[in-house]
């Protein structure tokens, strides 16, 4: 099989805060719900929640810090979205569109 990451992955679970705007909700709003982590990269993450994204949506994340110490926030591109195991959640991937330096990230991992 061929590996098509860029990045290594990194086993990390982050709770974040996600917010992306519905275009098909009568009138427009923005949507935020809570999601966590599955592993992350310089180049991405992988994410839990409860919400079905669309492919190509342009979503913002801040730390929930309600559950969370570290701090990280930004906008991504959901590059696919697939139902996870667990009932009534989907896992999707987000690609940063600007790579986040590295010290940068592993500082949020290791923290």
């Amino acid at each position: 099989m061929n590996e098509r990451r860029k990045f290594p992955r990194y086993s990390e679970q982050l709770y974040l805060k996600l917010y992306f705007f519905d275009t098909n909700a009568v009138p427009s709003k923005i949507i935020n719900f809570k999601a966590r982590t599955l592993d992350s990269s310089y180049g991405g993450f992988r994410i839990e929640g409860p919400q079905e994204l669309t492919k190509g949506s342009i979503i913002g994340f801040e730390s929930d810090d309600d559950i969370t110490s570290h701090s990280i926030s930004g906008i991504g591109e959901v590059k696919w979205c697939n139902p996870s195991e667990q009932h009534d959640y989907f896992e999707f991937g987000i690609a940063f569109p600007i790579l986040v330096q590295p010290r940068e990230l592993v500082s949020t991992i290791n923290t």
